[in-house]
Protein backbone atom coordinates (compact mmCIF):
# COMPACT_ATOMS: atom_id res chain seq x y z
CA UNK A 1 0.00 0.00 0.00
CA UNK A 2 2.63 2.40 1.34
CA UNK A 3 4.70 1.37 -2.08
CA UNK A 4 1.38 2.42 -4.14
CA UNK A 5 1.13 5.60 -2.68
CA UNK A 6 4.87 6.91 -2.77
CA UNK A 7 4.24 5.95 -6.99
CA UNK A 8 1.11 8.33 -7.33
CA UNK A 9 3.31 10.82 -5.78
CA UNK A 10 6.01 10.31 -7.96
CA UNK A 11 3.70 10.80 -10.94
CA UNK A 12 2.39 13.92 -9.34
CA UNK A 13 5.89 15.45 -8.61
CA UNK A 14 7.23 14.60 -12.02
CA UNK A 15 4.13 16.05 -13.89
CA UNK A 16 3.71 18.80 -11.94
CA UNK A 17 7.35 19.52 -11.57
CA UNK A 18 7.27 19.75 -15.62
CA UNK A 19 5.02 22.13 -16.13
CA UNK A 20 5.89 24.45 -13.65
CA UNK A 21 9.36 24.11 -14.84
CA UNK A 22 7.70 25.83 -18.36
CA UNK A 23 5.98 28.65 -16.02
CA UNK A 24 9.36 29.21 -14.11
CA UNK A 25 11.28 29.65 -17.40
CA UNK A 26 8.39 31.69 -19.27
CA UNK A 27 8.14 34.52 -15.23
CA UNK A 28 11.97 34.69 -14.96
CA UNK A 29 11.61 38.57 -14.74
CA UNK A 30 8.49 38.55 -12.33
CA UNK A 31 6.93 37.61 -9.62
CA UNK A 32 5.18 34.25 -10.17
CA UNK A 33 1.64 33.96 -8.86
CA UNK A 34 0.36 31.23 -6.45
CA UNK A 35 -0.33 28.46 -9.10
CA UNK A 36 -3.87 27.23 -10.18
CA UNK A 37 -4.04 23.65 -8.95
CA UNK A 38 -6.37 21.22 -11.09
CA UNK A 39 -6.96 17.47 -10.30
CA UNK A 40 -6.69 15.13 -12.93
CA UNK A 41 -8.61 11.71 -12.55
CA UNK A 42 -8.11 9.50 -15.45
CA UNK A 43 -7.93 5.38 -16.40
CA UNK A 44 -3.97 5.86 -17.68
CA UNK A 45 -3.86 2.28 -16.95
CA UNK A 46 -5.91 -1.06 -16.55
CA UNK A 47 -8.50 -2.46 -19.84
CA UNK A 48 -9.34 1.34 -20.44
CA UNK A 49 -6.05 2.90 -20.38
CA UNK A 50 -6.60 3.19 -24.72
CA UNK A 51 -8.37 5.94 -23.88
CA UNK A 52 -7.36 7.73 -20.85
CA UNK A 53 -4.16 7.90 -21.32
CA UNK A 54 -4.51 10.04 -24.60
CA UNK A 55 -6.68 12.11 -22.64
CA UNK A 56 -4.01 12.60 -19.60
CA UNK A 57 -1.38 13.96 -22.52
CA UNK A 58 -4.47 16.59 -24.33
CA UNK A 59 -4.46 18.09 -20.63
CA UNK A 60 -1.22 18.04 -20.03
CA UNK A 61 0.24 19.68 -23.00
CA UNK A 62 -2.50 22.23 -22.83
CA UNK A 63 -1.23 23.16 -19.68
CA UNK A 64 2.68 23.30 -20.79
CA UNK A 65 1.38 25.73 -23.32
CA UNK A 66 -0.14 27.85 -21.30
CA UNK A 67 2.54 28.09 -18.52
CA UNK A 68 5.03 28.96 -21.21
CA UNK A 69 3.16 31.75 -21.92
CA UNK A 70 3.24 32.80 -18.92
CA UNK A 71 -0.06 31.27 -16.87
CA UNK A 72 -3.28 32.75 -16.62
CA UNK A 73 -2.95 36.49 -15.90
CA UNK A 74 0.59 35.12 -14.08
CA UNK A 75 -0.69 31.74 -12.10
CA UNK A 76 1.16 28.81 -13.60
CA UNK A 77 -1.24 25.77 -14.17
CA UNK A 78 -0.73 22.32 -11.62
CA UNK A 79 -1.76 19.54 -12.03
CA UNK A 80 -2.22 17.00 -9.71
CA UNK A 81 -2.60 13.56 -11.93
CA UNK A 82 -4.01 10.25 -10.26
CA UNK A 83 -4.19 7.06 -12.40
CA UNK A 84 -7.81 5.26 -11.39
CA UNK A 85 -6.28 1.83 -12.88
CA UNK A 86 -9.85 1.79 -14.93
CA UNK A 87 -11.13 0.74 -11.23
CA UNK A 88 -14.42 2.55 -9.92
CA UNK A 89 -13.62 2.35 -6.65
CA UNK A 90 -10.16 4.35 -6.40
CA UNK A 91 -11.83 6.69 -9.05
CA UNK A 92 -13.77 7.74 -6.37
CA UNK A 93 -10.99 7.41 -4.11
CA UNK A 94 -8.94 9.40 -6.48
CA UNK A 95 -11.76 12.08 -6.35
CA UNK A 96 -11.00 12.64 -2.51
CA UNK A 97 -7.77 12.87 -1.93
CA UNK A 98 -7.79 15.27 -4.71
CA UNK A 99 -10.34 17.25 -2.84
CA UNK A 100 -9.29 17.20 0.45
CA UNK A 101 -6.00 16.63 0.63
CA UNK A 102 -4.85 18.34 -2.48
CA UNK A 103 -7.21 21.22 -2.54
CA UNK A 104 -7.69 21.24 -6.49
CA UNK A 105 -9.97 24.04 -7.80
CA UNK A 106 -11.69 21.28 -10.58
CA UNK A 107 -10.95 17.84 -11.81
CA UNK A 108 -10.69 16.38 -15.43
CA UNK A 109 -12.06 12.68 -15.87
CA UNK A 110 -13.05 10.37 -16.22
CA UNK A 111 -13.70 8.73 -19.87
CA UNK A 112 -14.98 5.54 -18.48
CA UNK A 113 -19.11 5.52 -17.52
CA UNK A 114 -18.61 3.58 -14.54
CA UNK A 115 -15.48 5.19 -13.23
CA UNK A 116 -17.18 8.31 -13.46
CA UNK A 117 -20.05 7.60 -11.99
CA UNK A 118 -18.32 6.49 -8.80
CA UNK A 119 -16.52 9.67 -8.61
CA UNK A 120 -19.40 11.85 -8.86
CA UNK A 121 -20.97 11.59 -5.75
CA UNK A 122 -17.75 12.62 -3.96
CA UNK A 123 -17.48 15.63 -6.58
CA UNK A 124 -21.14 16.94 -6.25
CA UNK A 125 -21.32 16.98 -2.63
CA UNK A 126 -17.92 18.63 -2.19
CA UNK A 127 -19.69 21.00 -5.20
CA UNK A 128 -16.50 20.68 -6.89
CA UNK A 129 -16.48 20.93 -10.68
CA UNK A 130 -16.01 17.72 -12.45
CA UNK A 131 -15.26 17.51 -16.40
CA UNK A 132 -16.23 14.47 -18.07
CA UNK A 133 -15.00 13.19 -21.53
CA UNK A 134 -18.10 9.94 -21.62
CA UNK A 135 -21.04 9.94 -24.00
CA UNK A 136 -23.14 7.63 -21.28
CA UNK A 137 -22.32 9.62 -17.94
CA UNK A 138 -25.56 12.10 -17.18
CA UNK A 139 -23.99 15.59 -16.19
CA UNK A 140 -27.67 17.51 -16.18
CA UNK A 141 -29.12 17.29 -12.72
CA UNK A 142 -30.20 19.94 -10.61
CA UNK A 143 -27.45 21.75 -9.43
CA UNK A 144 -25.24 20.01 -10.91
CA UNK A 145 -21.16 20.20 -11.16
CA UNK A 146 -20.46 17.67 -13.78
CA UNK A 147 -19.88 18.55 -17.26
CA UNK A 148 -18.80 16.03 -20.57
CA UNK A 149 -17.34 17.62 -23.63
CA UNK A 150 -18.60 13.92 -25.79
CA UNK A 151 -21.93 14.07 -27.63
CA UNK A 152 -24.51 11.96 -25.38
CA UNK A 153 -25.00 8.76 -26.25
CA UNK A 154 -28.70 9.39 -27.40
CA UNK A 155 -27.42 12.30 -29.37
CA UNK A 156 -25.02 9.65 -31.62
CA UNK A 157 -27.63 6.71 -31.48
CA UNK A 158 -29.89 9.28 -33.01
CA UNK A 159 -26.71 10.50 -35.73
CA UNK A 160 -26.81 6.54 -36.86
CA UNK A 161 -30.73 6.85 -36.99
CA UNK A 162 -30.49 9.93 -39.23
CA UNK A 163 -28.24 7.86 -41.58
CA UNK A 164 -30.30 4.98 -41.92
CA UNK A 165 -33.31 6.98 -42.86
CA UNK A 166 -30.69 8.50 -45.32
CA UNK A 167 -30.13 5.05 -46.79
CA UNK A 168 -33.61 3.89 -46.84
CA UNK A 169 -33.01 1.31 -44.01
CA UNK A 170 -36.44 -0.34 -42.53
CA UNK A 171 -35.02 -3.40 -40.39
CA UNK A 172 -32.25 -3.29 -38.08
CA UNK A 173 -30.37 -5.53 -35.79
CA UNK A 174 -28.45 -4.99 -32.33
CA UNK A 175 -26.50 -6.79 -30.47
CA UNK A 176 -25.26 -5.25 -26.67
CA UNK A 177 -23.32 -5.91 -24.24
CA UNK A 178 -24.68 -6.38 -21.25
CA UNK A 179 -22.12 -3.99 -19.08
CA UNK A 180 -23.51 -0.32 -18.64
CA UNK A 181 -22.35 0.92 -21.91
CA UNK A 182 -23.84 -1.93 -23.40
CA UNK A 183 -27.01 -1.32 -21.86
CA UNK A 184 -27.45 2.17 -22.29
CA UNK A 185 -26.84 1.42 -26.37
CA UNK A 186 -29.78 -1.02 -25.77
CA UNK A 187 -32.15 1.70 -24.41
CA UNK A 188 -31.10 4.43 -26.73
CA UNK A 189 -31.97 2.58 -29.55
CA UNK A 190 -34.74 1.60 -29.40
CA UNK A 191 -36.45 4.42 -28.20
CA UNK A 192 -34.83 5.98 -31.45
CA UNK A 193 -36.05 3.07 -33.14
CA UNK A 194 -39.80 3.66 -32.15
CA UNK A 195 -38.87 7.23 -32.79
CA UNK A 196 -37.80 7.00 -36.23
CA UNK A 197 -40.08 4.34 -37.67
CA UNK A 198 -37.81 1.25 -38.07
CA UNK A 199 -37.65 -2.17 -36.82
CA UNK A 200 -35.28 -3.54 -34.44
CA UNK A 201 -34.39 -6.88 -33.09
CA UNK A 202 -31.90 -7.07 -30.04
CA UNK A 203 -29.61 -9.53 -28.61
CA UNK A 204 -27.69 -9.28 -25.52
CA UNK A 205 -24.02 -11.01 -25.21
CA UNK A 206 -21.35 -11.04 -22.16
CA UNK A 207 -17.84 -8.85 -22.66
CA UNK A 208 -15.98 -11.74 -22.01
CA UNK A 209 -17.90 -14.04 -24.78
CA UNK A 210 -15.43 -15.42 -26.85
CA UNK A 211 -18.14 -16.49 -29.36
CA UNK A 212 -21.60 -14.68 -30.32
CA UNK A 213 -22.76 -16.64 -33.44
CA UNK A 214 -25.85 -18.16 -31.66
CA UNK A 215 -27.01 -14.26 -31.30
CA UNK A 216 -26.37 -13.67 -34.59
CA UNK A 217 -28.11 -16.79 -36.27
CA UNK A 218 -31.18 -15.05 -34.72
CA UNK A 219 -30.61 -11.62 -36.03
CA UNK A 220 -29.74 -12.76 -39.34
CA UNK A 221 -33.20 -14.94 -39.26
CA UNK A 222 -34.93 -11.12 -38.66
CA UNK A 223 -33.54 -10.29 -42.32
CA UNK A 224 -31.94 -7.15 -41.06
CA UNK A 225 -30.40 -4.11 -43.40
CA UNK A 226 -27.59 -3.28 -41.06
CA UNK A 227 -25.90 -4.20 -37.17
CA UNK A 228 -25.79 -1.99 -34.34
CA UNK A 229 -23.37 -3.32 -31.88
CA UNK A 230 -23.19 -1.89 -28.31
CA UNK A 231 -19.59 -2.20 -27.29
CA UNK A 232 -16.29 -1.01 -26.70
CA UNK A 233 -12.90 -2.28 -27.35
CA UNK A 234 -12.11 -5.81 -27.27
CA UNK A 235 -15.42 -7.16 -27.72
CA UNK A 236 -15.43 -5.98 -30.87
CA UNK A 237 -12.94 -8.66 -32.12
CA UNK A 238 -15.04 -11.31 -31.12
CA UNK A 239 -18.16 -9.94 -33.12
CA UNK A 240 -16.61 -8.61 -36.20
CA UNK A 241 -15.10 -12.02 -36.37
CA UNK A 242 -18.30 -13.99 -36.71
CA UNK A 243 -20.14 -11.71 -37.98
CA UNK A 244 -17.75 -12.30 -41.50
CA UNK A 245 -18.08 -16.01 -40.29
CA UNK A 246 -21.64 -15.71 -40.84
CA UNK A 247 -21.59 -14.64 -44.13
CA UNK A 248 -23.12 -10.85 -43.35
CA UNK A 249 -22.24 -7.91 -45.50
CA UNK A 250 -24.76 -5.40 -43.99
CA UNK A 251 -23.39 -2.30 -42.49
CA UNK A 252 -21.84 -2.93 -39.19
CA UNK A 253 -22.36 0.14 -36.38
CA UNK A 254 -20.80 0.49 -33.22
CA UNK A 255 -19.99 3.34 -30.44
CA UNK A 256 -18.17 6.80 -30.70
CA UNK A 257 -15.46 4.98 -28.11
CA UNK A 258 -14.19 2.76 -30.53
CA UNK A 259 -12.70 5.91 -32.25
CA UNK A 260 -8.68 5.33 -31.94
CA UNK A 261 -5.78 3.90 -33.29
CA UNK A 262 -6.11 0.69 -30.38
CA UNK A 263 -9.70 -0.04 -32.06
CA UNK A 264 -8.14 -0.25 -35.48
CA UNK A 265 -5.30 -2.75 -34.95
CA UNK A 266 -7.69 -4.43 -32.80
CA UNK A 267 -10.21 -5.09 -36.17
CA UNK A 268 -7.12 -6.01 -38.12
CA UNK A 269 -7.86 -9.25 -40.53
CA UNK A 270 -11.57 -8.81 -39.21
CA UNK A 271 -12.88 -5.62 -40.33
CA UNK A 272 -16.20 -5.93 -42.00
CA UNK A 273 -17.35 -4.53 -45.70
CA UNK A 274 -18.93 -1.67 -43.80
CA UNK A 275 -17.81 -0.86 -40.71
CA UNK A 276 -19.43 3.06 -39.23
CA UNK A 277 -18.97 5.04 -36.03
CA UNK A 278 -20.47 7.47 -35.66
CA UNK A 279 -18.31 10.40 -34.27
CA UNK A 280 -16.38 13.82 -33.99
CA UNK A 281 -15.11 15.67 -36.88
CA UNK A 282 -11.61 15.82 -35.34
CA UNK A 283 -11.52 12.08 -36.45
CA UNK A 284 -11.33 12.87 -40.13
CA UNK A 285 -9.98 16.31 -40.02
CA UNK A 286 -7.98 16.10 -42.59
CA UNK A 287 -10.81 15.45 -44.92
CA UNK A 288 -12.38 18.71 -43.91
CA UNK A 289 -12.44 21.67 -46.18
CA UNK A 290 -10.18 24.54 -45.80
CA UNK A 291 -13.27 26.60 -45.30
CA UNK A 292 -14.80 24.28 -42.08
CA UNK A 293 -14.42 26.84 -38.94
CA UNK A 294 -12.56 24.45 -36.27
CA UNK A 295 -9.84 23.12 -39.48
CA UNK A 296 -7.45 25.55 -38.30
CA UNK A 297 -7.43 25.06 -34.54
CA UNK A 298 -7.76 21.41 -35.01
CA UNK A 299 -4.26 21.57 -37.44
CA UNK A 300 -2.62 23.20 -34.69
CA UNK A 301 -3.13 20.76 -31.87
CA UNK A 302 -2.74 18.33 -34.11
CA UNK A 303 0.83 19.50 -35.04
CA UNK A 304 1.73 20.30 -31.51
CA UNK A 305 0.69 17.05 -29.46
CA UNK A 306 2.93 14.98 -32.64
CA UNK A 307 5.64 17.71 -31.74
CA UNK A 308 5.48 16.80 -27.68
CA UNK A 309 4.77 12.99 -27.97
CA UNK A 310 5.80 11.77 -30.88
CA UNK A 311 2.51 10.40 -32.10
CA UNK A 312 -0.83 11.30 -33.88
CA UNK A 313 -3.29 12.45 -31.33
CA UNK A 314 -6.88 11.00 -31.53
CA UNK A 315 -10.62 12.03 -30.23
CA UNK A 316 -9.80 11.48 -26.13
CA UNK A 317 -6.77 13.96 -26.75
CA UNK A 318 -8.74 16.43 -28.48
CA UNK A 319 -11.86 16.41 -25.72
CA UNK A 320 -9.83 16.56 -22.82
CA UNK A 321 -7.65 19.54 -24.20
CA UNK A 322 -11.10 21.12 -24.96
CA UNK A 323 -11.72 20.96 -21.91
CA UNK A 324 -8.60 22.30 -20.19
CA UNK A 325 -8.99 25.31 -22.56
CA UNK A 326 -12.43 25.95 -21.46
CA UNK A 327 -11.26 25.65 -17.93
CA UNK A 328 -8.44 28.17 -18.85
CA UNK A 329 -11.00 30.41 -20.27
CA UNK A 330 -12.85 30.47 -17.14
CA UNK A 331 -10.37 30.80 -14.82
CA UNK A 332 -9.36 33.81 -16.18
CA UNK A 333 -12.60 35.24 -16.14
CA UNK A 334 -13.11 34.52 -12.36
CA UNK A 335 -10.24 34.37 -10.61
CA UNK A 336 -10.77 31.83 -7.98
CA UNK A 337 -8.43 32.18 -4.65
CA UNK A 338 -9.41 28.65 -3.97
CA UNK A 339 -11.65 25.66 -3.47
CA UNK A 340 -14.32 27.76 -1.88
CA UNK A 341 -14.84 29.53 -5.95
CA UNK A 342 -15.65 26.56 -7.05
CA UNK A 343 -19.30 27.38 -7.23
CA UNK A 344 -18.05 30.29 -9.14
CA UNK A 345 -16.25 28.18 -11.98
CA UNK A 346 -19.11 26.18 -12.12
CA UNK A 347 -21.39 29.12 -13.46
CA UNK A 348 -18.29 30.34 -15.27
CA UNK A 349 -18.72 27.25 -17.63
CA UNK A 350 -22.30 27.79 -18.22
CA UNK A 351 -21.66 30.61 -19.72
CA UNK A 352 -19.80 29.65 -22.09
CA UNK A 353 -21.16 30.17 -25.54
CA UNK A 354 -19.85 29.69 -28.89
CA UNK A 355 -16.74 28.51 -28.12
CA UNK A 356 -14.47 26.63 -31.10
CA UNK A 357 -13.89 23.12 -30.37
CA UNK A 358 -10.97 20.77 -31.35
CA UNK A 359 -13.73 18.17 -31.25
CA UNK A 360 -15.71 19.64 -33.94
CA UNK A 361 -17.84 22.78 -33.91
CA UNK A 362 -18.96 24.65 -30.82
CA UNK A 363 -19.49 24.32 -27.20
CA UNK A 364 -22.69 26.81 -26.10
CA UNK A 365 -23.49 25.46 -22.10
CA UNK A 366 -26.16 26.12 -20.05
CA UNK A 367 -27.37 25.23 -16.73
CA UNK A 368 -29.14 23.00 -18.29
CA UNK A 369 -27.08 21.92 -20.51
CA UNK A 370 -23.25 20.72 -19.40
CA UNK A 371 -22.09 19.27 -22.44
CA UNK A 372 -22.84 22.13 -25.09
CA UNK A 373 -21.97 19.43 -27.95
CA UNK A 374 -24.44 17.76 -29.61
CA UNK A 375 -25.46 15.87 -32.87
CA UNK A 376 -24.52 18.23 -35.38
CA UNK A 377 -21.38 17.95 -33.72
CA UNK A 378 -20.39 14.21 -35.41
CA UNK A 379 -21.02 12.66 -38.20
CA UNK A 380 -20.53 9.06 -39.61
CA UNK A 381 -16.64 7.81 -39.53
CA UNK A 382 -15.67 4.44 -41.61
CA UNK A 383 -13.21 2.50 -40.91
CA UNK A 384 -11.45 2.07 -44.53
CA UNK A 385 -8.31 0.08 -45.18
CA UNK A 386 -6.95 0.30 -41.60
CA UNK A 387 -8.21 3.94 -41.50
CA UNK A 388 -10.59 6.63 -40.18
CA UNK A 389 -12.25 7.82 -43.28
CA UNK A 390 -15.77 9.86 -43.57
CA UNK A 391 -18.40 8.14 -44.15
CA UNK A 392 -20.71 8.41 -47.79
Amino acid sequence: MKRKIFFQAALILTICGTLLFGATLSLSSAETKAPYKLGVNLDITGYSAWTGEPASKGIQIFAEQINAKGGIDGHPLELVVYDNETNAEKSANNVKKLIQRDKVLAIFGTVLTATSNAAKPFAQDSRVVMYTYSASFEPDYPDSFSFSTMVSTPDLVERIYDYFKEKGIKRVAGLFATDSTGQIWLEESNKAAKKYGIEIASESFNVKDMDVTAQLAKLKAANPQALIVGVSGGPNAVVAKNFNQMGFTIPYITGTGNLSETFLKLMEGNEPETLLIPGPYYAVWKELPDSFPQKKLMKEFTEAFQKRFKREPDMYAAEAYDSARIMAEVLKQVKPVDQSDSVKIRDGIEKIKDFPAVYGRVFSLGKTDHRGVHKGACLMIRVKDGKFVMGK
